[in-house]
């Protein structure tokens, strides 16, 4: 599990490296959608966010700039996937390992077992949050057995803000370098405070109302 928090901390810049590198390389991209690209898009979202080989903001904005609104559907079927895939694989991992890390601090697990049903509370403003990776958030969830109805469901809620903040820096784009270097405007930067602050007092709430 220590490799897989490693894993998903550091890869994800590396691909979107190589992601960018690749797009620059080769920009000529169609805008026409058709039924199969609908399928590649969700198939390869799906794996690339899953596997943690590139962030999810990045594939938000590039297919945003590419394809647009229509495209839109497809980006957030692959977050749902996305998330399942990286929550199950986490689960595959995971020796119970936030058991261990709880040993020495009862109070912290009796905090967690007693809310053990209102984790989509948790998830919810987990997922809302501009600063906590995807990837990352896909582990702990993991980690806390959140289970999987709560990352479809209240996992889905929670990335809508910042996938459409994402989408919407795409779609407002005039070039591919524009879009890939995510220059941050007044309202996006009001949404980014906006959600962050959202999260942290969701967040802080659950922990405190838990207490």
């Amino acid at each position: 599990m220590a490799i897989a928090v490693i894993w998903v901390m550091a890869v994800p810049a590396v691909g979107s490296l190589v992601l960018a590198s690749y797009v620059y390389s080769y920009p000529g991209i169609s805008d026409k959608i058709y039924p199969t690209l609908y399928l590649i898009v969700i198939v390869s979202g799906t794996f690339l966010m899953g596997l943690a080989l590139c962030p999810t903001t990045v594939l938000a904005i590039l297919t945003g700039y590419w394809w647009g609104w229509a495209m839109f559907p497809a980006v957030i079927m692959a977050y749902s996937l996305a998330s399942l895939l990286g929550y199950f694989i986490g689960l595959s991992l995971d020796k119970n390992s936030f058991e261990a890390l709880l040993g020495n601090y009862p109070k912290a697990k009796a905090l967690f077992q007693k809310n053990r049903d209102r984790m989509g509370t948790l998830i919810f403003f987990t997922r809302i949050s501009p600063i906590i990776p995807f990837a990352l958030s896909n582990i702990l969830f993991a980690m806390i057995k959140a289970g999987w109805k709560n990352i479809l469901i209240y996992g889905f809620l929670g990335m809508l803000p910042r996938t459409l903040m994402a989408f919407g820096i795409g779609l407002a784009a005039n070039s591919l370098s524009e879009a890939l270097e995510n220059r941050t405007d007044t309202l996006q930067l009001m949404l980014f405070i906006t959600l962050l602050a959202v999260s942290i007092w969701g967040i802080g709430r659950f922990f405190k109302s838990s207490s």
